[in-house]
């Protein structure tokens, strides 16, 4: 096995390279090594990573740092005490420990040539308390059929199941999205089988709201930038409007369409740049509720595989290319620029 990897780093802000210094992580006694055969490129986090906008609250390293959160891989190698693992497994998220990575911060990681998993369940019955479980919370096993590529849609179609259970979607619920985009589709296809209520999404890019409804059954699409948003759903309320984008004016605009009692829920994750909320300016009697870190996600992970597995959710409505991940500044300029609704890479 060699010593070092490539992986995507940032180097700085605005500036992404391969660098193919990396240590490549070796496994404790209950950890195997994951070799990552794609990777999710997250239009929302990863491309603020990048910018230098993610909060340190939410994860972000020093530069240098090594990008991505989304990827999925093989065991190729197992530590001496690993029982419930096995060569060929798959898994999504595998991880990086960040006091063995030669100089390099991770955020979150992915984005490179191998990781690491644990078996939390050989660790258990050691004697090991859930407390002392690596990576708890951060990896998630798939079937050893599941395609590589489309498992880079795994974490996020995961989030936005997850985020559906915690906003807690009713059956008859009138709900409207802002955000067409991966995480907004995700969220429409999930809330979509929970009502029959009316449906509606608004965006700026008017083939992300033809390729939605194409996807999901919706009622209403708004384009913002031709249309009046008031007007196009003639003074309907919601009980529950969704930021997908991440932007506190979307949450003030968004309490005043709500139904008394209505909640406005935050998913987009925020940018240091605007973080701050002016509580005087929410409607009265509405509430908000926050998710800009995921919750549970992995408890919803084999939901979606069902889901996948039955026909009823399509991996490939919710991502548009594939780039070799050394043609990661061709993929960021297409993303940045809306060419790209959502990229994996392939390593």
């Amino acid at each position: 096995m060699k010593e070092k990897m490539k992986a995507i780093a940032v180097t700085s802000a605005g500036n992404v390279s391969i660098v193919n210094d990396v240590p490549v992580p070796v496994p404790d006694e209950y950890e195997a090594l994951v070799r990552i055969h794609s990777c999710g490129f997250c239009n929302g986090t990863d491309i603020q990573i990048i910018d230098g906008i993610l909060t340190k609250e939410e994860g972000m390293g020093d530069y240098p740092t090594i990008l991505g959160h989304e990827a999925a891989g093989e065991v190729v190698s197992l530590g001496r005490k690993v029982r419930y693992i096995k060569p060929g497994d798959r898994f999504i998220r595998p991880n990086l420990k960040p006091e063995r990575l030669g100089g390099y911060s991770r955020t979150y990681g992915n984005m490179a040539e191998y990781g690491l998993v644990a078996d939390w369940k050989a660790m258990l019955e050691d004697g090991f308390t859930e407390e002392e479980l690596p990576f708890i919370g951060s990896m998630g096993q798939i079937p050893g059929d599941f395609d590589f590529v489309d498992a880079g849609v795994l974490l996020s179609l995961s989030e936005c199941h997850s985020a559906v259970e915690n906003f807690n979607i009713q059956s008859g619920m009138d709900v409207l999205i802002y955000g067409a985009g991966p995480m907004g589709l995700g969220m429409m296809s999930f809330i979509r089988k929970k009502t029959s209520g009316f449906l509606g999404v608004v965006d700026g890019i008017q083939s992300r709201l033809v390729h939605a409804a194409n996807v999901v059954d919706i009622d209403k699409t708004i384009d913002y930038t031709t249309q009046n948003i008031e007007a196009v759903i003639g003074g309907r309320s919601f009980d529950v409007v969704i930021d997908c984008v991440g932007s506190t004016e979307i949450i003030l605009q968004g309490t005043k369409q709500l139904k008394q009692g209505g909640k406005l829920c935050a998913m987009g994750v925020l940018k240091s740049n605007d973080f701050m909320i002016d509580l005087s300016r929410l409607s009265n009697n509405t509430s908000l509720h926050m998710l800009n870190f995921p919750y549970n996600r992995f408890a919803s992970l084999n939901t979606v595989i069902k889901s996948i597995k039955s026909g009823d959710i399509k991996p490939k409505d919710y991502y548009s290319h594939v780039f070799y991940f050394e043609e990661i500044e061709k993929a960021l300029e297409l993303t940045r620029t809306k060419q790209v609704f959502k990229a994996v890479l392939t390593f």
